[in-house]
């Protein structure tokens, strides 16, 4: 489809967009940041370093149970991956969230 003025509206190849993210990433590790400097859009997850599984936590519960100025980096001694049951080097993942998140 085209515009009167020769516009393609199709969306086709075009290549000056620019990629679309992933959704998920791993800021660089701020040790000062906590879970009251996150914006209300993120979600928290964490990943295991030995068997790689990610999953999602409830930032809410965890704001509650420690503190919303309390770091997030040093709550990562505290997780503990339900696949393998490590708790080494696990570490917090970053997300925006969805639009319809609950």
């Amino acid at each position: 489809m085209r515009h009167r003025r020769g516009i393609d509206l199709t969306g086709g190849s075009n290549d000056n967009l620019p990629p679309k993210p992933t959704g998920i990433f791993v800021p660089q590790r701020d040790h000062s940041a906590t879970l009251a400097d996150l914006p209300q859009w993120y979600v928290l997850g964490a990943q295991c370093w030995r068997c790689k599984r990610v999953g999602m936590l409830d930032r809410w519960a965890i704001q509650r149970k420690h503190g919303k100025l309390r770091p997030i980096i040093s709550m990562e001694p505290l997780l503990r991956c339900l696949g393998c049951q490590n708790r080494e080097k696990n570490s917090f993942v970053l997300a925006r969230a969805k639009r319809d998140w609950p």
